[in-house]
């Protein structure tokens, strides 16, 4: 029997001991299949990590390119892939220290990129694989642990479409908002804030209201609210935008620049308000404004609003304040046929007491004409009748953009008097006053003034196919926009209007009747980025890039340039108030 038991106990033992040596296999197995798991998860989540860097890597060449695929299978692409090294056409080795997104040891990660699958104005649908690629001493890959991960990237809201300068103020509009920065006593800047309480100098600083940063103009329900916004204007003390066909204005109204029906020293509006009268039910395709006076054309037609005393209304009469949109005077002999058709208004003209539009291929200017500013060869004193009706440029066939700027013409300030440019057949012309260099005409040299347009010379070096896309000027500088994206400009540098980062005394007398290139590369506008659209100020210039930045050089004693300083910018500084946002993950 104790053999028994002991025989039996034996039997036991080796059952249990079976019985242990089973489940510590058992463990063993899972303890080694949960390594394995676990480090496969890992190779995996290194993977996505890889793919979600090439995601940001096309997002990054998005936002350097406008928004634009320039890899893969696209136009004017190689059809190349992004991966870590490569550049944004996707030509690997590019990049030689970013081979790999990750490499230590026997583990290397990588990734690729192809052509997005979907793209339009605002997102962009990007996938990339990422890959985590183990490999022995040689660099020979054992295995690979793929994922493929997809991102929805969002274009940046806000993009500065056009920028604006009034007296002490400039405006923007960025993505379909309006945001100015400035003086703000009668409220320049449309956000709902200001003072009033000064007549005589709507200009002068009110601390309290005041803005050396954007603010964002009022969108009302019934007003603004909701609707496309198409152009704007910033004049003397009053800006208007075009909205869908309508015209909205707001600021100062002294003398019926809003279009509302009132007048007076204490009439102003912090917020829009819609232009009615006459343009009630039309539909407004262009808006320009000068000094105290508003245009728009509705149906091809004319209509001026505001301060007429100097003809800037262009009706015809003398009447001094014009408080609804009246249409300008039509059928005078030299002047504007009665079956014309306008197409645009000039830009430009903060302080001056002249108006001018494009009718049918020709250019037509009103008001003073004190240095021939009109530009049909016929000039008066300061003290003699301004030009009430709109008259024909003289010599300017095929006009397709027209820019006017100066000041009222007083006796004792020859030097502050206007001078026009338009941009025809490819060419840049300019008349009126040229004492500061302001006409481009080295040919001729610095001239009091000129009655007819006179060509402004082509720079050395300019090929003759590369014509001439806009005009804008100021008080006492003028600056021309080619097709190629380079910009020039001539007059005055005494704040550096040129832009060419010239200091003061670099040039005689600080002016130049010889147009300069503003400063491309290093300390100016971004080597490679194209400019495409071309503004003016008083005292300024800016210009928009391809990707949407904007920059600005001149005075910027009221932080007019936007970036933060009220330093006077000599070459192109980027209004940083203008800047759009960078693109945004949606995860």
């Amino acid at each position: 029997m104790i053999r028994f038991d002991k025989g039996y106990s034996l039997a036991v033992m080796i059952i249990m001991t079976t019985f242990i040596l089973a489940v510590l296999a058992a463990a063993y197995r899972v303890t080694t299949r949960s390594y394995i798991y676990s480090r496969e998860e890992y190779y995996y989540k290194l993977a996505q990590e890889a793919g979600e860097s090439g995601t940001a890597a096309a997002n990054a060449c998005l936002d350097i390119n406008n928004w634009k695929q320039t890899w893969g299978h696209v136009a004017g692409a190689a059809g190349l892939y992004l991966t870590p090294s490569s550049d944004c056409k996707g030509q690997d080795g590019k990049i030689p220290t970013n081979k790999y997104v990750m490499s230590e040891g026997s583990i290397r990660t990588i990734f690729t990129v192809g052509d997005l699958n979907f793209h339009d104005d605002h997102h962009s649908d990007v996938s990339a694989i990422g890959k985590t690629q183990l490999v022995d001493s040689g660099g020979m890959v054992l295995r690979e642990y793929t994922v493929s991960v997809k991102k929805l990237i969002t274009r940046p809201g806000l993009v500065a479409t056009k920028s604006s300068s009034g007296t002490y103020r400039t405006c923007g509009i960025l993505s379909n908002s309006i945001w100015c920065w400035g003086r703000n006593r009668y409220g320049q800047l449309g956000n709902g804030r200001s003072v009033g309480h000064n007549p005589g100098n709507p200009a002068k600083a009110a601390l309290s209201v005041d803005s050396d940063i954007p603010v964002k103009v009022v969108k009302q329900t019934g007003v603004l609210y909701g609707k496309r916004i198409d152009d704007l204007f910033t004049a003397q003390y009053h800006s208007c935008a075009l909205a869908e066909g309508k015209v909205y204005c707001w600021g100062y109204n002294g003398t019926g620049q809003l279009g509302n029906g009132r007048s007076g020293d204490e009439e102003h509006s912090n917020v829009p308000i819609e232009v009615k009268g006459a343009l009630a039910g039309k539909t407004v395709t262009s808006i320009g404004g000068s000094y105290n006076t508003s245009c728009a054309i509705a149906g091809g037609k004319i209509y001026c609003w505001g301060e007429g005393y100097h003809g800037v209304t262009g009706t015809g009469d003398k009447t001094k304040v014009r408080a609804w949109p009246t249409l300008v005077r039509s059928g005078v002999p030299g002047g504007l046929p009665n079956s014309y058709t306008a197409t645009a208004l000039a830009t430009s003209g903060t302080r001056s007491m002249n108006m001018c539009a494009i009718a049918n291929g020709f250019a037509y200017c009103w008001g003073q004409n004190n240095v021939g500013q009109i530009g049909n060869n016929t000039s008066a004193s300061p003290a003699a009748q301004p030009v009430y009706s709109p008259m024909r440029v003289s010599g300017l066939t095929n006009v397709t953009n027209i820019s006017q700027d100066g000041y009222l013409a007083q006796s004792g300030e020859a030097d502050r008097f206007t001078h026009v440019c338009a941009a025809a057949n490819g060419e840049a012309y300019c008349w009126g006053n040229g004492r500061a260099g302001q006409l481009g005409m080295a040919h001729i040299g610095y001239i009091a003034k000129k009655a007819t347009p006179v060509k402004v010379d082509r720079p050395a070096g300019l090929s003759p196919s590369d014509k001439v896309k806009k005009v804008e000027v100021g008080i006492w500088h003028s600056c021309m926009l080619m097709n190629s994206g380079r910009v020039f400009c001539w007059g005055t540098n005494a704040y550096g209007h040129l832009g060419a980062n010239l200091a003061p005394g670099a040039l005689p007398n600080n002016r130049s009747v010889k147009p300069i290139e503003i400063l491309v590369g290093p300390g100016g506008i971004p080597a490679g980025q194209r400019i495409i659209d071309l503004a003016a100020g008083a005292n300024r210039g800016c210009a928009v890039v391809e990707n949407g930045h904007s920059y600005c050089w001149g005075l910027n004693d009221a932080g007019q340039i936007g970036d933060g300083t009220h330093i006077d910018a000599r070459a192109p500084t980027e209004s940083l108030f203008l800047r759009p946002t960078q693109n945004r993950y949606i995860y």
